[in-house]
């Protein structure tokens, strides 16, 4: 959980990359600077409370409506100030720490969250949940979205696991390694990542060396610029010998529910897991 101390109506709280946080009272005015953090504060109920997004917080579709603050590594600090935000919430992964201590010296709360895998997801989760005076939604949606994960590894666990390729884009062709989101999601899946020993979080792969990794399945989520899923089919013809192309195992996802930290992260591990293991039984 949280830590945090009882100030003079205060609430220091300590974030995720160990900063100590202070809240004044009970946050009605939420800048969102991450997709993920968007998500899941509409999941927790807490859209009414949210007064900017950045330009990448498109999901739910209501969030679009939102105001915008800028990008995901550039937001504008003039627009954040101006809507007077009693709470900012960050992401460790893709917000610039610069951005993080810019705000904090403007005087403005700012609680960064770290998430690296799905456990921290959750705990991402309840750590929103009581910075915002929402426990109870927040332990309620966490306790769902671990039910969903352990029915999954129940029907997985002592299955034979397919050897994976998860492709990002076409050209160049990049893949998740071992210290991603991605390579914990395609384990929770009942897969195995050819590419989870990789010391680097996106390699690079040639067709050569996919071959070389013989996956029984492909997943191809694409890139910003590249979402031709038939291009990528056309392209995986020329390599026969691969199990997945002979076995016609080449399968698209929503890059969206992968690599962003959210709740969504828990429909991925399923889709993914009905991709491995076509025959389990997925009920929510």
């Amino acid at each position: 959980m949280v830590t945090c101390v009882d100030v003079s109506s205060a609430l220091d709280f300590k974030d995720e990359t160990g900063r100590l946080v202070r809240i004044t009272s009970v946050p009605r005015r939420i800048v969102s600077l991450a997709p993920g953090i968007t998500e899941t504060l509409y999941a927790l109920g807490l859209e009414s409370r949210i007064v900017g997004v950045t330009t990448f917080c498109d999901w739910p579709v209501a969030a679009r409506s939102k105001q915008r603050i800028g990008g995901f590594t550039n937001p504008s600090i003039e627009k954040i100030v101006a809507l007077k935000p009693d709470l900012i919430l960050a992401t460790a992964d893709g917000n610039r720490r610069e951005t993080v201590l810019q705000l904090e010296r403007l005087g403005l709360p700012v609680y960064v969250t770290n998430p690296s895998d799905t456990r921290g997801v959750l705990k991402s989760i309840l750590h929103i949940g009581e910075i915002t005076r929402e426990e109870k939604n927040a332990r309620r949606l966490a306790e769902k979205l671990q039910k969903r994960l352990d029915c999954v590894t129940a029907q997985t666990r002592h299955r034979n696991k397919p050897r994976v390729f998860f492709q990002l884009g076409l050209e160049p062709i990049v893949t998740a390694g071992r210290g991603t989101l991605i390579n914990e999601v395609i384990g929770r899946a009942g897969g195995v990542n050819v590419a989870g020993t990789d010391l680097a979080n996106y390699p690079r792969y040639s067709a050569e060396g996919i071959i070389g990794a013989s996956p029984d399945i492909i997943v191809f989520a694409p890139m910003i610029n590249d979402n031709r899923f038939e291009a990528v089919k056309r392209f995986w013809k020329n390599f026969p010998e691969v199990p997945a192309v002979k076995n016609s195992r080449i399968h698209p996802i929503n890059a969206d529910l992968i690599n962003r930290a959210s709740p969504r992260i828990f429909d991925a591990v399923e889709i993914m897991a009905l991709i491995f293991h076509p025959d389990i039984n997925i009920s929510r």
